[in-house]
């Protein structure tokens, strides 16, 4: 059978916490030096300690420059944008889970990975089909304010969020 090993899915956890966190930083801040490597180690530490608030601290760090990028500095909320983020995030969160429970020094078998894979395929697939035609109704821009946008989108996700922790088939209810 062949395995992975479980530093090649830290290291995955690690390119996706790092890169949520670029994507999510004003476009002035990613050039120069000092951001960047913020956010390479707050994605390290989350990667090698993912059963720690590390993890919590990038995702909720990645949220608020999303919203200081969008609110405060005035760049305009992108439907694209917001997706690859929620969706970095959503992988990174899955990655951060499954390594807290796996010792360092394991493999993980390719059919476990593979299932998680199309698991979590499927959910960006869907997040993808609802966020595409709003993109197309509203020709990727709105007439609500960015401000207002950016804050509905953070309810819809939190929702969202509380709908699948409760529902029976839910990702994050009992199973």
């Amino acid at each position: 059978m062949t395995t992975l090993h479980s530093l090649s899915w830290r290291m995955l956890t690690w390119a996706c916490g790092t890169t949520a966190l670029l994507v999510a930083m004003p476009p002035d801040y990613r050039a120069g030096i000092v951001m960047p490597l913020l956010a390479a180690l707050i994605g390290l530490l989350a990667a090698a300690e993912p059963e720690n608030a590390w993890v919590l601290c990038l995702e909720v760090v990645t949220v608020v420059a999303w919203l200081l990028t969008t609110v405060v500095y005035g760049h305009a909320p992108s439907w694209t944008v917001a997706l690859a983020i929620g969706a970095l995030l959503y992988v990174h969160h899955g990655m951060a889970a499954i390594a807290a429970h796996i010792p360092v020094r394991a493999r993980i078998p390719v059919p476990l990975a593979a299932g998680w894979l199309g698991r979590t395929g499927g959910a960006l697939a869907a997040s993808a089909a609802v966020c595409l035609p709003v993109t197309v109704v509203t020709g990727g821009a709105s007439a609500i304010p960015p401000a207002l946008a950016v804050v509905l989108g953070a309810g819809g996700a939190l929702g969202v969020a509380y709908a699948l922790t409760r529902g029976d088939g839910g990702a994050g209810g009992d199973q």
